[in-house]
């Protein structure tokens, strides 16, 4: 009989782990799988960790703000870039639909709140030279953009600039790629239930 509770006990134990470190990994936006290996040896004991960690502010990490001739009564966009195919055909799009209509346009990348020394620094180089490829890629009749890199939760953090700037439309891909595929497409969702201003979700189509 004391088998039989102690194999409940750990697998009570390793299933509560393993249930937090999911929601912490698809709903946090912490893409290291290593969390899932911290929830199950934690167990019960990683639910505060994981709540303390889901109340973290995003945090800027560079802002390149950039004189705009276009400031006025049109439509200010921030554009969310993670150098997927369905992000990069989103900003085209949009970028021609929007030529000589918005007034505001801020490109924003967000980067993972799990990164740390040389990795965190390297990440954050990529995520530069991914902003200022996309900006300089823009078609012609679009205001000059500001560019954002941000650090923290997907959605908190969008969200976040998006409010920052006033914005009357927040674009975002439905998935991004490679193996956080799931994460932004729940960030997707999440952010259909969450933003108060306009959402486009994916591209218009790409003619």
């Amino acid at each position: 009989m004391t088998f039989w509770w102690v194999l409940l006990v750990a697998v009570l134990w390793l299933t509560v782990g393993l249930l937090t470190a999911g929601w912490f990994v698809i709903r946090g936006g912490h893409p290291h799988l290593s969390w899932y290996l911290v929830g199950g040896l934690l167990g019960p004991l990683f639910i505060p960790i994981a709540v303390e960690r889901g109340r973290a502010r995003p945090a800027v990490v560079d802002v390149v703000h950039r004189p705009s001739s276009r400031e006025g009564s049109g439509l200010r966009v921030a554009i969310g870039v993670d150098g997927s195919a369905e992000s990069d055909r989103a900003l085209r799009a949009v970028g021609r639909t929007l030529s000589h209509t918005a007034s505001h346009l801020v490109l924003v990348t967000v980067v993972s709140p799990d990164s740390v020394g040389e990795d965190q620094a390297a990440e954050s180089r990529e995520a530069r030279r991914l902003l200022e490829e996309r900006a300089d890629s823009l078609p012609a009749g679009l205001p000059t953009p500001t560019v954002e890199l941000v650090r923290g939760h997907p959605v908190d953090t969008l969200l976040a600039v998006a409010e920052a700037h006033d914005v009357d439309l927040l674009v975002v891909g439905r998935h991004g790629h490679g193996i956080r595929d799931r994460l932004l497409g729940s960030v997707a969702e999440e952010l259909t239930r969450r933003s108060s201003r306009a959402l486009l979700l994916g591209s218009l189509p790409d003619r």
